[in-house]
């Protein structure tokens, strides 16, 4: 089968597109460079230069598909160009689901974010549940509205399906400077390692295997308009780390950082990558993104679509293997 991805330079859209190259599905992506080393290798996979901002591009790339994945996104908590992530998470969105439609694609999986759904209470998140706090970043916020764009394309006549994801991890390419990879290696290395305070907030981390084999359950058995949480755990941040020195035997101190330090080092961070003219990836803001629970329920997937989460230590495992043998 033909099939088109976009985001192929990210860390789940990489991860995904090999699998269905590896399956002997022929795989159209589009990159923004054709020169970026991060477009998965593979004899079925074909290279489209071009954005989602740009229908002609898609156009080129989407030419016969009968399936497609919609993973890109702009992925960080702030950009000095204000409409960056209006334009690329939802005009580009749009974009994708305009051409869909146009060229006769049969079915489109769109890659969401649990950070949709905000904050947990007592119990763990599901797909119905409405979000009980004010939106605290813009790539959330416009992820939002992408989903709203997708669910309206099904009364246009296009099949859709939403995946929402939590912390990815596990084997693969590296595409933020921060990472539950780059925490874990961080802690196997023996190195200092902070955690929001206290410790025992939940958070919900999914593995990288289980996230691409949701993407196809979702395309394959998912019901048109709805939407699936593709979780993993709901672990706290102490039990998290624990486990992962129950594995490695590591000696690293992890440390409870206050809410108000880490939002005075924000804001000291901002300074420095004003000055610098770089992005930020650490907001004053986004620290309430992280020091609050974030317990998620992928029982809609499992019970709809047979989705299955890897036990977390099993997933650990192969994790912590894979970031010992890489390349640094």
């Amino acid at each position: 089968m033909k099939i088109f991805v976009t985001g192929a330079t990210g860390y789940v859209g990489n991860a995904l597109a090999l699998k269905l190259a590896n399956d002997g599905h022929s795989v159209n992506v589009l990159v923004r460079h054709s020169s970026s080393n991060n477009i998965p290798v593979h004899e079925g996979i074909h290279v489209f230069e071009g954005d989602i901002t740009n229908r002609g591009t898609l156009v080129r790339a989407m030419h016969h598909c009968e399936q497609v994945y919609h993973t890109a996104a702009l992925v960080k908590l702030w950009s000095k160009d204000k409409n960056q992530f209006y334009r690329v998470n939802v005009e580009g969105t749009e974009n994708v689901l305009a051409v869909a439609l146009q060229t006769g694609v049969k079915k489109l999986v769109f890659t969401s974010t649990c950070g949709v759904f905000g904050a947990s209470l007592k119990e763990p998140l599901t797909e119905g549940d409405p979000r009980i706090t004010a939106f605290d970043n813009d790539y959330e916020f416009t992820k939002s509205i992408a989903e709203s764009l997708v669910k309206n394309y099904v009364q246009n006549g296009l099949s859709t399906v939403i995946v929402s994801l939590s912390k990815v991890f596990g084997p693969g390419i590296e595409t933020h400077p921060i990472s539950v990879n780059q925490m874990t290696k961080k802690f196997i290395d023996g190195k200092l390692t902070f955690i929001p305070k206290p410790g025992t907030l939940i958070s919900n981390f999914c593995f990288i295997d289980d996230i691409v084999r949701g993407h196809l359950l979702a395309m394959d058995k998912g019901i048109n308009g709805e939407k699936y949480i593709l979780g993993g755990a709901n672990i706290s941040y102490t039990d998290f780390f624990e486990t992962i020195r129950k594995i490695t035997s590591s000696k690293a101190r992890l440390v409870e950082a206050p809410k108000w330090c880490a939002k005075a080092f924000a804001a000291m961070y901002w300074v420095k990558q004003r000055l610098s003219g770089n992005d930020l990836f650490f907001t004053v803001k986004g620290v309430n993104h992280v020091y609050c629970n974030k317990a998620f329920s992928s029982g809609k997937a499992i019970d709809h679509l047979g989705y299955q989460p890897t036990e977390i230590k099993g997933a650990l495992e192969q994790t912590i293997n894979f970031l010992k043998t890489s390349k640094p």
